[in-house]
């Protein structure tokens, strides 16, 4: 199917949790999960801060319950850091990862998002160790039936798209490949060069929002606070929407929408509101 075809969006962790880590995520998961299903979504993502302490709480068999209920799948994990870093921090990294498979396996989910950011006054590993260790990683989620999703974010701005370009091109992995998130895009200087440069089989993972023209506060602030709906602010959404489909990718349209605003909404109220502006966007792109 074509990404133009598409008509509801896959819910990213986040874009739901009426929260931003490390607060506690404000709705229940079966609120969330019935809102995914009232717009008619059958995919919402899950992140590994809130799985831990809700299968803490509640059995593996009430969850997989609630999710048969009402026909959703947990299709998507987050996130994965540390993998390119040696010492304690890949050690650490590799325990991680195995928490995340495993909980992979337990949902079904095919997709695990990850990012090779550093924290200053660390630098960033050389460009080929990147490489190397992201395609390690890769084959190690293949042997799970998994995909990777390298996503850049800009505000660590030492990683960004043109550099996660190069890893993944290099790596050339069919398991791993980059996401494209409209907002670290957008706000990323090398960013549309890179999605320029990537073929389809480059690009595994698509999320979508929108911003104004310039960042609302530090780029931090306007990355978790004042993203919009698609079709609210000023990013180039057609372009990127259209030069992903004209490309031939085929994943999943995620949102990815961290907003002050929306957080306010109940879950119910965010899908709905979610789930028009991708239908109306959608539209605009088909037409363009």
């Amino acid at each position: 199917m074509s990404l133009l075809d598409q008509r509801n969006p896959f819910f990213a962790h986040p874009h739901l949790a009426g929260s931003i880590w490390p607060e506690p995520v404000r709705d229940s998961f079966r609120d969330r999960v019935a809102a995914v299903a009232g717009v008619g979504s059958t995919g919402m993502g899950m992140g590994g801060y809130e799985l831990e302490p809700l299968l803490a709480t509640e059995s593996e068999a009430t969850i997989l319950g609630i999710l048969k209920e009402y026909g959703v799948v947990v299709g998507e994990l987050e996130l994965l850091l540390g993998w390119h870093a040696d010492g304690e921090e890949g050690a650490n990294a590799r325990a991680s990862e195995e928490q995340l498979f495993a909980w992979a396996d337990l949902f079904g989910a095919t997709r695990v998002k990850t990012s090779a950011v550093f924290f200053p006054p660390a630098e960033l590993a050389p460009i080929e160790q990147i490489t190397e260790r992201f395609a390690a990683l890769c084959d190690r989620a293949a042997a799970r039936g998994l995909t990777m999703e390298l996503e850049p974010f800009a505000v660590f701005p030492a990683f960004h798209y043109g550099v996660a370009a190069e890893v993944v091109i290099a790596a050339d992995r069919p398991n791993g490949g980059l996401l494209i998130d409209a907002w670290h895009l957008s706000r990323d200087p090398h960013g549309f060069a890179a999605l320029d440069r990537v073929e389809a089989r480059h690009i595994t993972g698509v999320e979508l929002c929108d911003g104004a023209a310039e960042p609302n506060g530090s780029l931090q602030e306007d990355c978790v606070n004042s993203r919009l709906l698609p079709g609210e602010g000023d990013f180039d959404l057609v372009r990127i929407v259209r030069t992903l489909a004209d490309k031939g990718v085929d994943v999943p349209l995620s949102v990815e929408v961290l907003s002050e605003d929306l957080r306010k909404a109940t879950p119910e109220e965010n899908a709905t509101r979610t789930t028009a502006a991708v239908r109306a966007l959608l539209d605009a792109a088909r037409t363009a």
